[in-house]
């Protein structure tokens, strides 16, 4: 509860006075005719209230005095029956640690309030702040910025202004109560990586593999993986987002696995390449060697005041290097024959958090390290990634533990 308490005075701190901010937990999607999509809570909402409930409303006016509310549903006892009890007033504010805890059915009304000019006990704002991301999918919507039209046409007079970037830049900055729950993930995740690698043999199916991590980390209390996993055998591998998982898996072959879990929300997100039969041949320690070499390399270059663009032209270089040295390429420019994503990206809250890719690094902000190699015409697709937090004098890699030398994994699988 304090940790929302906080993030919320952050928040306020950013806001203009004589202003409000509402944001929503989302609602949930229907999947087929007799269920629905399981709930995902909007995370900028979550990580102000803690909250994860659809159809939940986070108010907060920043005027003489500061003033919170959180409107949530009222028990149907009947429909309690059939899916469970919804949160109680009383549990709401034990959770999010706002004391006024109202019903959806006044909402409207407490706008009403705030906005209309006549009421006496109007605050008199003037600004109004939702969560207006968007995406380039000329569908996606969400519902602030559902809200924002209904809120234009009621007070044209009340200036609009988007809460996503001010939200993000917090987010951007782990606490220790956030980077303890990544922790926590991080290592659920290194002991269902090693209950893969003690049952890893070929002739079984990538998603007979897949079952010896989910298995573990539901045992463990994660009960949802950070993102569905990626666990590709062979030429599979050179497919960035493969997730079909359906190929048997054959000797001399590797598989590479992306994959994580969630605490309270916080991911792991980790990327590992084994052999199947437990032993490298000669050419894939070649190619993971060079690999491993530039997450190394990255871990030990990260520090604050390094951009976006100066980390990812890092990796590259140390990629094309070695390129050049297995014979794949001749020039610079042909490294994207081998190499398309980016070296990295936030993590926290989403697997690929939201931030703002301006801002040079500073303490506190958690991120991967994820260079790879994908060689189609050789069926052989290798990925390493870690997941590091900035500090004041460099970084650390919070997933160090998870073995990833040659000798490492041959020897464990070996056992």
């Amino acid at each position: 509860m304090n940790q929302y308490i906080i993030n919320r005075q952050n928040l306020v701190e950013k806001m203009k006075d004589k202003s409000c901010v509402i944001l929503f937990s989302g609602r949930v999607f229907q999947k087929s005719g007799d269920q629905d999509f399981p709930f995902e809570v909007n995370k900028n909402f979550y990580y102000l209230t803690g909250i994860n409930q659809e159809n939940v409303i986070l108010m907060i006016v920043k005027s003489d005095k500061i003033k919170e509310y959180l409107f949530i549903e009222e028990n149907d006892l009947e429909r309690a029956k059939w899916i469970g009890m919804k949160l109680t007033k009383e549990e709401a504010s034990t959770i999010s640690g706002i004391e006024n805890i109202c019903y959806l059915e006044s909402f409207d009304k407490m706008v009403y309030q705030f906005y209309n000019p006549s009421r006496k006990n109007c605050d008199e704002l003037d600004t109004l702040y939702l969560d207006l991301e968007r995406r380039s999918d000329l569908d996606y919507y969400n519902l602030g910025l559902t809200y924002s039209q209904k809120f234009k046409e009621m007070y044209p007079e009340i200036k609009i202004e988007n809460a996503y970037p001010k939200i993000i830049r917090l987010r951007m900055n782990k606490s220790n109560d956030e980077i303890e729950n990544v922790k926590e993930s991080i290592e659920v995740t290194k002991i269902a990586l090693e209950n893969v690698m003690k049952h890893l043999k070929p002739g079984l199916y990538e998603y007979q593999v897949e079952t010896f991590f989910d298995s573990e980390i539901k045992f463990h209390g994660q009960k949802d993986p950070a993102f569905t996993t990626i666990c590709a055998t062979g030429k599979n591998a050179t497919i960035l987002h493969y997730v079909k998982n359906n190929t048997k898996t054959k000797d001399n072959d590797l598989i590479l696995f992306d994959l994580g879990c969630r605490t309270n929300f916080y991911v792991s997100d980790i990327s590992r390449t084994y052999p199947v039969n437990g032993k490298f041949t000669a050419r894939q320690k070649q190619i993971y060697e060079i690999v491993l070499d530039c997450n190394k390399k990255c871990i030990e270059f990260l520090k604050p005041g390094i951009t976006w663009d100066e980390y990812n032209d890092f990796a590259n270089s140390i990629l094309i290097a070695g390129l050049k040295k297995l014979k794949l390429i001749k020039h610079d420019n042909e490294f994207r024959k081998y190499y398309w994503h980016s070296i990295g990206h936030s993590i926290g809250l989403d697997t690929h958090d939201p931030d703002i890719r301006t801002i040079k690094f500073f303490p506190g902000m958690m991120m991967t390290v994820e260079p790879g190699l994908y060689i189609e015409e050789e069926g052989i697709g290798i990925r390493i990634e870690d997941n590091v937090l900035i500090t004041k004098d460099g970084c650390i890699n919070l997933s160090k533990d998870i073995i990833k030398e040659i000798n490492d994994i041959e020897n464990f699988m070996k056992k």
